[in-house]
């Protein structure tokens, strides 16, 4: 396993919460670079008290990096083998994000994803939400969990589509979720949420009595969980080493009652939408999902994804 770049964005003001240690020891271990990045909103504002607008943000991006150098020193206290590097740009903080990561390939983004000091029924903060929708890098949004540890790690899959844009996106979400769950030494789950599509026709209109459909969903279970299986082989994981669970029901109750039931601290999913269209890459399944969840999230997106934000030479 190669050594990753993690990108952690920080908002002026913000210290590295207890929220932020899954993340922080998951780089120590894989021995990641780890760089903080703050972005300084830029000032539309007229003239005041003898300061420019633009002398007030130079002053606040120094600020802030001494902010972060402080921050840095915290973390290296803490995780004596991170040293982060830190940097500070100015602009609206997803757009400076998004381009940031692509300019240096870094592997992941690390972000607080909680709302500070907002009511709101969205857990998710909109810099976190923009990010999800707008990163072609995958996100790691995190919310607090028991000891701030991460045991067990699920990666939730769509083998229902035979496309190969959903089948390479399902063998990127098992292979992060496995990695995540060796380096932190935790259970690794693969889930599928299924239900026989056909039912309702089947029974009202081609008449089937309830043993059939009985054996029509045993046989859709079946092919599903032989897809799983293959799945697993392709991403090169032991079998030993990952429980597949089946879930009969729609994906937004059923995975986040195994979130629940199971004590799931990490998911890792895709963000796979059928149109396909840059910035839109969220579907309505995803979206309900992500809003349905109470665990930390990895969010990846689908090969060839390119973000809006990045424009096209």
């Amino acid at each position: 396993m190669r050594n990753e770049t993690i990108l952690v964005p920080v908002a002026p003001g913000q210290q590295i919460e207890p929220v932020m240690a899954p993340l922080l020891n998951y780089a120590e271990r894989s021995r990641s670079k780890l760089i903080l990045l703050s972005v300084v909103e830029k000032l539309d504002m007229a003239w005041r008290a003898n300061y420019t607008p633009l002398t007030i943000l130079e002053r606040t991006i120094e600020q802030q990096r001494q902010q972060l150098a402080t921050l840095s020193q915290e973390i290296n206290k803490s995780y004596p083998s991170l040293i982060p590097s830190t940097d500070v740009v100015s602009g609206t903080p997803f757009i400076e994000i998004v381009k940031y990561a692509e300019n240096i390939s870094c592997d992941l983004i690390g972000i607080d994803a909680r709302r500070a000091h907002k009511d709101s029924s969205c857990q998710y903060g909109s810099t976190t939400r923009h990010l999800m929708r707008k990163s072609a890098i995958p996100v790691w949004s995190l919310q607090p969990q028991p000891q701030h540890r991460v045991r067990r790690v699920v990666a939730a899959v769509d083998v229902a589509s035979s496309e190969p844009e959903t089948q390479r996106l399902n063998k990127h979400i098992l292979q992060r979720a496995s990695q995540i769950a060796q380096v932190m030494d935790a259970e690794l789950i693969l889930c599928h949420a299924w239900r026989l599509e056909a039912e309702g026709y089947l029974r009202n209109w081609a008449r089937w009595n309830d043993t059939e459909i009985a054996k029509a969903a045993q046989s859709e279970r079946q092919q599903r969980l032989q897809r799983l299986e293959s799945l697993i082989t392709q991403s090169g994981i032991p079998s030993d080493k990952v429980r597949v669970e089946q879930l009969e029901g729609n994906t937004d109750t059923v995975v986040p009652e195994l979130v629940e039931q199971e004590g799931v601290d990490q998911l890792v999913m895709g963000t796979l939408c059928r149109s396909g269209i840059a910035g839109f890459i969220i579907g309505n399944t995803a979206e309900r999902l992500l809003d349905a969840l109470h665990c930390s999230v990895v969010t990846l997106k689908p090969d060839g994804f390119h973000s809006p934000v990045i424009g096209r030479e």
